[in-house]
């Protein structure tokens, strides 16, 4: 049962109410997550704003959502995965790349390198060894997008955080859990899979 209200957009006035207004504009839609943070104006707009400047990060967006479903599933925020397992496409990543990436993987090189390192900031809470800077920029990672490593985690943990303490009620299909060990992501995609 969810613990934290969801504004109503009827209900909401002010700056509560325009940045709901945006949310649906911008989505057609408005998620029950940005609901709960509409609780606190200034949050929502603050999470709003590191969303959209990181669209213009130099990793990219398809790296960005790898990042935030591998830091999603690693925090255990079924609302998270589900919600970026939907929009994970339109970033360009394939249904495999979203099973691989929830699970901190990549057959690219880079993307590979730039999950290991985010996983590291997320297990160390930051704490990580030079060897690891080291092999991210041997990647061709440079200090710029090390940065935006970083900060696509803190995102990804600002979100799961916050719906893992309200336990937001989804509001969109539940991702599939990730197969159990033994089974590649890339080839068991689909409920009907024996390991689920």
């Amino acid at each position: 049962m969810q613990r934290l209200h969801s504004v109503d957009r009827q209900d909401a006035s002010g700056r509560t109410r325009e940045l709901l207004d945006a949310v649906e504009l911008a989505l057609g839609t408005i998620p029950n997550a940005a609901r709960i943070m509409a609780n606190s104006p200034a949050v929502l707009e603050s999470f709003l704003g590191f969303s959209a400047a990181m669209n213009g990060a130099g990793i990219g967006e398809k790296l960005h959502n790898q990042i935030k479903l591998a830091t999603s599933e690693s925090n255990a925020c079924d609302y998270c995965t589900s919600i970026l397992t939907v929009v994970a496409p339109t970033a360009g990543l394939s249904v495999d790349e979203i099973l691989a990436s929830r699970a901190g993987k990549a057959d690219d090189q880079r993307a590979k390198a730039a999950l290991a390192f985010a996983n590291d900031v997320l297990e160390s809470r930051g704490k990580v060894g030079s060897t690891r800077i080291d092999s991210l920029r041997d990647a061709g990672f440079d200090d710029g997008e090390i940065v935006e490593i970083v900060a696509s985690v803190v995102l990804g943990c600002f979100t799961n955080f916050l719906n893992n303490v309200a336990d937001t009620e989804l509001d969109i299909p539940i991702a599939t859990p990730l197969p159990t060990a033994g089974h590649s992501p890339a080839r068991c995609g689909t409920e009907t899979c024996s390991a689920h």
